[in-house]
């Protein structure tokens, strides 16, 4: 008897949009990034149900074989309808199943999830039988990287350990941070809602969102730096604190972004700056805030109280 083994390259998601501006089809895609020249076999690109009643169905597989990652190491997994011109440097994997009226890739509680397998990994079947949150997948097989949210739902199933967040909302899109290849990483990512091909919602999207982000449909991502630091404590330094609305910030004079959120994390203010001060709407009510700065690699937190 002879056995055949399978073996891959690493690779991780990079890029997906679930909630393209106007109609899903043929707008949503998944990316993923690896190794430039890197040859996948056994990969598997899985969408998992989050929902409690019918959490670890698969509800959409894509195998990955044979297929050699070009120059950038990105590989665009969408139908070539709705994207018909990407890179070069980028290898397609065009789908017809994007294509489907509606859109295939759920909203609401869901994983996305890259699996290793020597066998194949199947769609519409349960892997998760006890709904315990570990899915049962064949011998072999490992999971190279995950990513998920939920819609809110306290009894939904996300797997792999990372669960986006966000103010409002689930996300229309996930970024990685370029040039983050760390894998279960929730730092690794931001995430919004979707104003435009190139514009995220900053009042539905999660803390980190950076200047300058937008998806990048089979391009690097953006902004295009080795991610974002968050930094708490003495080094962000901001007055009058209680404020009376009007806060002026020292050693910040131009091009980043406010933001305050209630302690819960909705985000009541979000607006890019080019000035050392902001005056908060009146509707921001007395309380206890989270204060944000996001610039270009960092993000500067810390708390504010306002008495008006």
């Amino acid at each position: 008897m002879s056995f055949v083994t399978v073996t891959s390259a690493q690779v991780l998601l990079n890029e997906i949009v679930v909630n393209p501006p106007g109609t899903d089809n043929p707008f949503e895609f998944i990316e993923l990034k690896g190794t430039p020249g890197s040859t996948l076999n056994g990969i598997y690109v899985c969408v998992f149900e989050g929902d409690s009643a019918s959490a670890g169905n698969s509800d959409f597989v894509i195998p990955l074989n044979n297929i050699t990652l070009g120059s950038n190491g990105l590989l665009f997994i969408a139908a070539s309808l709705g994207y018909p011109t990407i890179p070069a440097a980028t290898t397609r994997r065009d789908t017809l199943i994007f294509g489907i009226p509606g859109g295939v890739l759920e909203n609401g509680n869901t994983s996305f999830v890259v699996i290793f397998s020597p066998s194949a990994i199947l769609s519409d079947v349960d892997y998760d039988l006890n709904n315990d949150g570990q899915l049962e997948l064949p011998f072999g097989a490992s999971i190279q990287d995950a990513v998920g949210w939920t819609n809110g739902d306290l009894t939904a199933i996300i797997y792999g350990g990372v669960t986006l967040q966000q103010s409002a909302g689930t996300p229309d899109a996930a970024v990685r941070f370029f040039g983050n290849t760390t894998p279960f990483s929730k730092p690794a990512w931001y995430n919004g809602d979707l104003i435009s091909f190139s514009q995220f919602d900053p009042l539905e999207s999660s803390t980190n969102l950076p200047l300058g982000a937008a998806i990048t449909p089979g391009d690097n991502n953006v902004p295009n730096n080795v991610g974002i630091d968050e930094i708490s404590g003495s080094s962000f330094s901001f007055y009058p604190n209680p404020s009376n609305g009007m806060v002026y910030f020292n050693n910040f004079t131009n091009n980043f972004r406010i933001t305050i959120s209630s302690v819960d994390g909705k985000i009541l203010y979000s607006e890019i700056r080019n000035a050392s001060a902001i005056e908060l709407p009146n509707d921001i009510s007395n309380g206890i805030y989270i204060i944000k700065a996001v610039t270009e690699r960092k993000v500067y937190e810390g708390k504010v109280v306002i008495l008006r």
